[in-house]
This record gives structure tokens, C-alpha cells and sequence, in this order.
């Protein structure tokens, strides 16, 4: 990685990804995916869930930022697909690029999975699409088999302490049913670096009598983010 040359972000991003990024970053297959009901939690204007729910599998989104009407959604992520870019464009170097050809098509990727998206929320805000945020999710116990989050938590570990990290894992394993599993990507931050405390983590977090592992994944474009942490209860 380009020393000294990261990508800044300040605040929460808006994610904006497709469903096929999920299942290669999350290893996916059709087994997990129509076992249950699937969570994407900090979802963003990401498509998965929407593609979920097109391919007659079950599944919610949940964001803070599904307060917002289609319109201002949709005006936000505009907004937000041309920021990233811009400041994508500046520090190349710094990522690896053997999953997306060039700039051109994750801005492409990116474009058609927001459309896709914003088409569904236009009609499905309030049913697949559930305003909140970690660490409190308004589900009961136990509800879905499988629990995603991509590019939140240990991304954005200078913004978020390990206090939250272990409050919204809790969270995510309540809500998470017996024989279901969580998987969580990156484990580095915008820096390339591997969330510290994950020793720490891991015993705050087994206290659950869960299994906490590391799962290698092909899909990498930070250099050093080539696993996912899967919690299985």
C-alpha cells in the first residue's frame, strides 16, 4: 500500500454494492442464502437485498438512513456514488485491482446496483428496508439464519470503540437463530490495518457460547482484507 496514502472518510458512508460482491466477499452460496431469512445490517443502497427478495429467498435490510424518502435517497446516493469516485480516483494505488477491472467499472457496478435499489425502496421502505442502526435492532430473538455486514463496523474502528463493537455483536446474536451464523467484512480499517482488539473481541464475544472464526474470501480490494469474521450460534 501507497505510504501515507489512504482513503479519507469522515463519517459513515453510504455502501452501494451488488449482489454479486456479496456473495464473492461473503462466499455465498444458494445453500445459506434459502436456508432462512437473511439480515443485511447497515445496508446502505447496496442491492443485495433486493436481489434476495427478486430470486424468491427472505430478506431485510436495515439502515439509519431508511428514514429518508426515495427522492432524498435518491438525491443522497447520487451524491455519495460521485464523492467515493472522485476520492477512489486520487488514491488507486492504494487498492488492489484484480476483482474490478478499473475505476470505470466499480463506478459502473456501483451505478446499477444503486438504480436497482432505489427502484425496490421506491415501493418497499418501511417492509424490506427498516430505518435503525446498531446496537439496537428492532427484531425479536432468534429471527433470521443469516446475518451480513459489509463495510461498517471494524472499518470504521477509529470512529467506533470496542464497546460498540462488542454491543452490536450482542446485538446481531440475539437477533441471530440457533444454527445461523454472522458474517462480517473487512476486519481492517481505511488504513489497511487489522482491527487490534480482536483477541479481545473474540473472548467478549464466545461468552455467547458462539464460534468466533476468521474465513479466508477471494474477494479482496483493500490488500489486507482477505477474510471475514463469521460468528456461527
Amino acid at each position: 500500500m501507497s505510504e501515507n496514502k489512504y482513503y479519507e472518510q469522515i463519517g459513515v458512508a453510504m455502501t452501494c454494492r451488488s449482489y454479486q460482491e456479496y456473495k464473492d466477499m461473503f462466499m455465498l452460496d444458494e445453500r445459506i442464502l434459502k436456508k432462512g431469512s437473511i439480515l443485511d445490517v447497515a445496508s446502505g443502497a447496496s442491492s443485495f437485498i433486493t436481489d434476495v427478495n427478486n430470486n424468491g429467498n427472505v430478506g431485510i435490510a436495515i439502515d439509519p438512513l431508511y428514514q429518508l424518502s426515495a427522492y432524498e435517497m435518491e438525491k443522497l446516493g447520487k451524491r455519495e456514488i460521485q464523492l467515493s469516485s472522485d476520492k477512489l480516483a486520487n488514491v488507486q494505488d492504494s487498492f488492489l485491482w484484480d476483482y474490478y477491472t478499473s475505476l470505470d467499472q466499480h463506478i459502473e457496478i456501483r451505478q446499477k446496483s444503486f438504480q436497482k435499489f432505489i427502484e425496490s425502496y421506491t415501493h418497499e421502505k418501511g417492509e424490506s428496508y427498516i430505518s435503525g442502526s446498531l446496537p439496537h435492532l428492532p427484531f425479536a430473538d432468534d429471527s433470521f439464519s443469516l446475518i451480513l455486514c459489509n463495510h461498517f463496523l471494524f472499518l470504521y474502528q477509529d470512529q467506533f470503540d470496542f464497546t460498540f463493537h462488542v454491543n452490536a455483536l450482542n446485538e446481531m446474536i440475539r437477533v441471530l437463530e440457533y444454527g445461523g451464523e454472522i458474517r462480517i467484512y473487512p476486519i481492517v480499517g481505511f488504513k489497511n490495518e487489522l482491527y487490534p482488539y480482536l483477541d479481545e473481541l473474540k473472548l467478549e464475544i464466545e461468552k455467547n457460547e458462539v464460534e468466533f472464526d476468521l474465513i479466508p474470501t477471494h474477494f479482496s480490494f483493500l490488500p489486507n482484507a482477505n477474510h471475514y469474521l463469521q460468528i456461527k450460534k
